[in-house]
């Protein structure tokens, strides 16, 4: 790279992209020059960088770039109208001359063409066509008289018939022809065609500065103008939410605007600063270049799909609720319909190839997977793939479950949801496995509810493969999963979490024999043909399908051993992607110690650097044990995956804390209060009995006062007497055994109704 570059705010998304361009080299000084958006003396200028030029200097400014620079790179999207009046102001000067080539690159964007409709293919002249039917004419003049002279040699017999032929022919002239309507070809808009954009009211000033710019004349300054389309990559700008959305599939399905069908021009930023470069190497005759990529399908439902199925759930819709928290720019970006050619000078053509190298020529929807990598990479973004296993299945172990799947935005994954979805045929599943699974559904059921380990069969080979097809979704590789209670044995996890293809790779199913009568084996067998007349291929016969499979089973022998070698070489066999990075066994709820451990699988995980993580829930809260489960998921560091900061969560649990702590103060001082009037009820209770009791004795001591203040001899008169006297009255009566006793019982029975008398 000979070119000493000018890069106007260094700190922006293309001034950081072409940074990292141009530190590739390995220069001891530093040969560029650039400015930040806010100036700050303390900054030291970044490896292969000069200087860092002031703006609060104008005039130093000024001559370093004049003198110590060959091309100036200004970007519409964080420049100001006081950088761009700079810049052409240095070039407009009378008194600057230039000795050596000057070049001055301001990187646009294809909003300035937002007003443009689509471009009409240019009819053909009409002249030539005039000129063409002329020709035809005189042909046909010259066919006629030759034509009379042949006919005057024939009889006359044949001139009535001439004439009822010219009468026809005249008539069918004669007859109004139907106008066919003329057919609207569109066609790319191309470079050349600049001079004729038109950009709508909001963008209207952009295309100022693009024609402030290519005013500009000078010798030995070539200006030229960057037309970029929508930038993509590196972390996303423009397409940050949809990315977003997609990874995180919060909503399911992506949406695009009205009909999806506009055409927006989209260029990645690596590939865009790449062309920059080019540009500024190879200087090109035209002002103006498109700066897009080639991708064939431009339509907005493509690109917005092409997301979808490389990152998200695969699904699209329209739904306007998709698109709330997105800016009015952000709208006008994907609304933009805009049909135009990519530069000759990066795809080149059949006579002059171009050298260019791309790094996503066909757009976002061909390289999905490769700007997930960009994008993860950059936001920190990485898979929490979890093994969790409880033996006793209960309410709070689906409950810490949760609150790990909520946190984490993970899904749970069992055993018995993977094949629920592969039997529902709306699911989208592969159609490979599909008709394997579907005719060996039931033994695979069958497997599922023994619990048993089993040695490796055909149905055991596509229950793996639907596991591994599940694992590998977008869902469970972008943002990880949960395994529940699963896998149950080592050799689960072996085919699962180890590639094994030869192992699980199916039997081929013999070829079904045609069905042959009798008599057709009696005709001489002659070589079947199809309707253009061509041979068909034939059957082979079975000994010779027999030998066909043995070499193949041997290929793969062969293959099979050969892998083999290669892994012990390299020091074993390399896991799936979806290997889990955490095991957890969470010890049941019961009251005993003593549970039997998956002990096996447990070794299995262990002898391949992932030791369980054994917790046990019983003297915790749920809380406390999420916690728990956090940091030891989080132990080799926390990853970005649009989570709750540390300290939200910190200032969380202070607040759990604080209400645990306010609930048992509340419930002791509640307890007490409960605990104080079931005491005062009580002692109610018994002030109510010693208030009755008293009464009741104070009662019985005044009748004893009032009887104490009568004459013994009166009382007796008065109360004892009579009763006495009826009692000898029923003993005369009656005449009892014991007179005395009968007496007793009498005077007894009458001391009731004493009071009553």
């Amino acid at each position: 790279m000979s070119k000493r570059y000018f890069i106007n705010n260094l700190d922006s998304p293309l001034g950081q992209e072409f940074y990292s361009q141009l530190v590739k080299e390995d220069t001891e000084e530093g040969v560029h020059m650039a400015t930040y958006k806010i100036d700050d003396p303390n900054k030291m200028p970044p490896k292969g960088f000069k200087k860092i030029l002031k703006r609060y200097k104008p005039k130093l400014s000024r001559k370093k770039m004049l003198e110590e620079c060959d091309v100036y790179v200004y970007d519409v999207a964080s420049a100001t109208q006081q950088d761009l009046d700079f810049v052409c102001d240095i070039f407009r000067n009378s008194k600057t001359t230039l000795e050596e080539q000057k070049v001055l690159i301001l990187v646009s964007t294809v909003l300035t063409w937002s007003a443009m409709p689509d471009k009409v293919k240019p009819k053909v002249e009409k002249k030539l066509e005039e000129e063409q039917e002329g020709e035809q004419q005189e042909q046909q003049e010259q066919q006629q008289k030759k034509e009379e002279a042949e006919e005057n040699q024939e009889p006359k017999e044949d001139e009535n018939q001439e004439q009822e032929q010219e009468q026809e022919q005249q008539q069918i002239q004669q007859q109004p022809i139907n106008e066919v309507p003329e057919v609207i070809e569109y066609v790319p808009w191309e470079e050349s065609d600049y001079k004729l954009r038109s950009a709508s009211a909001q963008y209207s000033q952009l295309k100022e500065w693009e024609d402030m710019v290519l005013s500009l004349q000078k010798d030995n300054l070539k200006v030229i103008v960057v037309c970029a389309g929508l930038i993509y990559g590196k972390g996303e700008l423009l397409f940050q939410k949809y990315f977003k959305k997609a990874w995180l599939q919060q909503p399911y399905k992506l949406s695009y605007q009205p009909d999806g069908n506009n055409k927006v021009p989209t260029v990645h930023i690596t590939d865009l600063v790449k062309m920059i470069i080019k540009v500024s190497e190879s200087i090109p005759e035209s002002n103006y270049i498109f700066a897009v990529d080639n991708t064939q399908d431009r339509t907005q439902k493509a690109i917005i799909q092409g997301i979808a199925t490389g990152v998200g759930s695969g699904w699209i819709e329209q739904n306007d609720d998709f698109f709330k928290d997105f800016t009015p720019e952000e709208m006008d970006c994907f609304r933009l319909h805009l049909d135009c050619k990519t530069s000759q000078m990066f795809i080149g053509n059949e006579e002059t190839p171009s050298d260019f190298e791309w790094h996503c020529e066909k757009g976002i929807a061909f390289n999905a997977k490769k700007i997930l990598q960009e994008f993860t990479s950059i936001h920190k973004l990485r898979p929490i793939k979890i093994l969790m296993e409880s033996k006793a299945e209960n309410m709070r172990f689906q409950d810490i479950l949760t609150m790990i799947s909520d946190h984490y935005r993970i899904p749970v994954i069992n055993q018995e949801q993977i094949f629920k979805d592969a039997q529902d045929p709306n699911y989208v599943f592969p159609s490979e496995i599909q008709e394997d699974f579907n005719e060996l559904w039931p033994a695979i059921q069958e497997y599922i509810n023994n619990q048993t380990p089993a040695q490796l069969s055909e149905q055991l080979k596509i229950y793996y493969k639907v596991i591994k097809w599940r694992l590998s979704q977008n869902d469970c590789q972008n943002r990880g999963f949960i395994l529940q209670n699963f896998p149950n044995f080592f050799e689960e996890a072996d085919f699962i979490f180890y590639p094994n293809k030869q192992k699980l790779k199916m039997k081929k199913k013999p070829k079904k024999k045609p069905v042959v009568l009798e008599e057709e084996n009696k005709q001489p067998q002659e070589p079947a043909v199809d309707e253009n007349g061509d041979p068909i291929e034939q059957e082979q016969p079975e000994e010779q399908q027999q030998e066909e499979q043995q070499q193949e089973e041997v290929q793969e022998e062969e293959q099979q051993e050969e892998e083999q070698q290669e892994e012990e070489q390299e020091g074993g066999p390399k896991p799936e992607d979806f290997f889990p990075e955490s095991y957890i066994v969470i010890k049941p709820l019961g009251k005993t110690d003593n549970f039997d451990y998956n002990r096996k699988l447990i070794n299995f995980f262990s002898e391949r650097n992932l030791d369980a993580y054994f917790i046990d829930p019983r003297k915790k809260t749920n809380h406390d044990t999420f916690e728990d489960l956090r940091i030891y998921i989080e132990r080799n560091g926390r990853p970005y995956n649009y989570l709750q900061n540390e300290q939200e969560l910190i200032i969380q649990y202070f607040n759990l804390q604080r209400i645990k702590d306010l609930t048992i103060k509340y419930t002791r001082k509640q307890s007490i209060q409960i605990w104080k009037d079931i005491t005062k009820v009580k002692k109610d209770k018994r002030q109510g009995l010693v208030t009755k009791y008293t009464t009741y004795i104070q009662e019985q001591e005044q009748e004893l006062q009032q009887v104490k203040q009568f004459p013994f001899r009166n009382y007796l008169m008065e109360f004892v007497v009579p009763v006495l006297n009826e009692g000898l009255v029923e003993v005369a009566h009656i005449l009892p055994d014991d007179p005395v006793e009968f007496l007793a019982e009498y005077l007894y029975k009458r001391s009731f109704n004493v009071d009553n008398e």
